[in-house]
């Protein structure tokens, strides 16, 4: 349930980060904003050290005035979106970072910080998609955290559709690879009697767009409409 481009960096972008790293829950974070209410990022193969990533999570910090974490899961051992045949390197990086893994650190991170912010939001990037969903899906965690966020997923299963019980917005490529129009059709048919989900699509674009667009106009306009739509979702759930 991978494909190339899980691994496509897109074009290439600058940014000042406006926050620094600490140690939350016994992972190195990225710590922005100062609320008193977080929005947790869960991010894709490049983790969380990417600009691209740290370049949201301070938008989305400035916008909601909450503080945003992004934790790394990878243990300093993202996909390096600067080497050559990041395809070909996948199925091995996957194997020493494997979901159920991430999951699990998920939880422990969601766990340790809860007792610390007003209210919890999350937000999953490709990879990054299974642990949210995951997280809104635990009993145990389901009253901790409000609301969700998922662009382009991966690795999501049918199954997941009946698990998900906390609000969630897919933020979803017209065109996906991963995040398939059968199972995209699925997880609507099956959480519409919920009023659970809503789901935004994005026409022309491809899995990545939201962090890692390719340069184009399109894309660019498309992105930042995708970042606007998750703030406007952030701002109700807080």
């Amino acid at each position: 349930m991978s494909g190339p481009c899980c691994v496509d960096p897109g074009a290439k972008q600058s940014h000042s980060a406006q926050g620094h790293e600490e140690t939350v829950a016994g992972f190195n974070t990225y710590k922005t904003g100062q609320g008193n209410s977080v929005i947790v990022m869960f991010t894709d193969v490049f983790g969380h050290s990417f600009i691209n990533t740290r370049k949201a999570a301070d938008t989305f910090a400035q916008a909601t005035g909450t503080t945003v974490l992004i934790p790394d899961f990878f243990k300093d051992d993202p996909m390096d979106p600067n080497e050559s045949n990041l395809f070909d390197k996948l199925p091995g990086w996957l194997k020493q970072h494997p979901v159920d893994e991430v999951c699990a650190s998920s939880d422990k991170f969601i766990s340790t910080i809860k007792g610390h912010y007003d209210s919890i939001q999350v937000i999953g990037f490709c990879y990054g998609a299974k642990p949210v969903v995951h997280l809104i899906s635990q009993a145990e965690l389901t009253s901790v955290v409000k609301a969700a966020v998922v662009a382009h997923p991966s690795f999501l299963v049918r199954e997941e559709a009946t698990q998900i019980k906390r609000p969630i917005l897919f933020l979803c490529a017209e065109n996906d690879q991963l995040f398939t129009p059968d199972i995209r059709e699925h997880f609507e048919k099956t959480l519409a009697p919920t009023g659970l989900a809503t789901f935004i699509n994005y026409p022309g674009m491809y899995h990545g767009f939201v962090i890692r667009p390719d340069g184009s106009e399109q894309a660019d306009q498309q992105r930042d409409k995708a970042i606007q739509d998750a703030i406007k979702y952030f701002k109700k759930n807080v």
